[in-house]
């Protein structure tokens, strides 16, 4: 294929109609700007979903500007993010300027990528941005974080507001910026990561499934020196959670699954150490029971996962647990094999 200035990746796990409106909701802005390529990925799916958005490139008339990847396993996030990267190296022998990588249940308001190009041209010193993410209804999906850390845990277990005072205000997500800010990390529902820093850190860690691989590789990036931002003049409306339920309306209705919980070792064990990471889970299950109290005595009904505290506790702590275990440990943590 010819080179180009921007590659946007979706992948896609058994959500084929939403990834094909994804992929549909940049028409305009691909064929104007006409120096952009999507690909969207199959990680996987086993389930009829690679023939489906195969049909509908087809039959929307998107083949010019958009292809169809289909893998047989599913690797993850991250793993599906570099398939398509990979791809693109291998076709045209060189990484893209820019990467956009965009989640399959999103719909990119006209604009959201060339926002994200100019900010990225006019900021040198950034290397990864990311979009504005808003709910069906326009309400403001926070995207823009700071790096978790066992305070942050604590305040987010007791989540009771003279305690986060006290703590000196250690919320994971600020309220968001209107205008471009600099940040920790961004979401990954929508991030564009500029060709150097995917030339000099690399692909992202394919030993994170799902959730954490994004703020582990903004980490990366920082340590390396690129910043990454927020620039809410890129908007795109986030359908949170269709593939996983760990996000939107299903979050509150199904247990967290083994892999987040894998997901959220992984990226205290490289960024903490284990006996911080020790730290933040003790005062995670410390504080989480007294938040639930102080929030039933207020009336204020959970948007938890059922059986949060006791599958934090078995997940981590029980017989063959991440943190029980020291193979799944170490492994874990990159200094040994399950």
């Amino acid at each position: 294929m010819k080179p180009v200035s921007v590659l946007v990746v979706i992948v896609n796990y058994r959500t084929p109609l939403l990834a094909l409106d994804a992929a549909g909701a940049l028409e305009i802005d691909v064929r104007v700007r006409a120096d952009s390529h999507v690909v969207i990925v199959d990680n996987g799916s086993a389930d009829g979903s690679a023939e489906i958005i195969a049909k509908g490139i087809a039959d929307r008339g998107y083949e010019d500007w958009c292809t169809l990847l289909a893998e047989t396993r599913n690797g993850g996030f991250a793993a599906g993010n570099n398939v398509g990267i990979a791809w693109y190296a291998h076709e045209t022998g060189a990484l893209p300027e820019y990467a956009w990588l965009l989640n399959p249940d999103t719909i990119a308001e006209e604009g959201a990528l060339g926002a994200l190009v100019d900010f990225l041209k006019d900021h040198p010193q950034a290397g990864i941005a990311g979009s504005r993410c808003l709910e069906p209804d326009g309400t403001i999906w926070p995207s823009a974080f700071r790096f978790m850390s066992p305070r942050s845990e604590f305040n987010a277990a007791v989540n009771f507001g003279p305690i986060t005072r006290l703590l000196g205000n250690p919320v994971i997500a600020p309220p968001q910026p209107n205008a471009p800010m600099k940040t920790d990390w961004v979401s990954g529902t929508s991030m564009m990561v500029r060709g150097t820093v995917l030339e000099q850190i690399g692909p992202m860690d394919e030993e994170y499934f799902l959730y954490f691989e994004e703020t582990d590789y903004c980490a990366h990036a920082a340590e390396d020196g690129f910043e990454s931002w927020t620039v809410p003049a890129s908007r795109v409306t986030h359908i949170g959670g269709q593939a996983t339920g760990v996000t939107g309306e299903a979050r509150a209705q199904r247990p967290r699954p083994r892999y987040w919980f894998a997901s959220r070792a992984r990226f205290f064990l490289r960024q903490h150490g284990l006996i911080w990471t020790h730290i933040a889970n003790l005062l995670w299950l410390i504080g989480y029971p007294v938040g639930r109290l102080i929030a039933l005595s207020r009336g204020r009904k959970s948007e938890d996962p059922p059986h949060f505290w006791r599958d934090f506790l078995y997940h981590y702590y029980g017989v063959g647990g991440i943190m029980y275990d020291p193979r799944k440990r170490a492994r874990l943590m990159g200094t040994g094999e399950e």
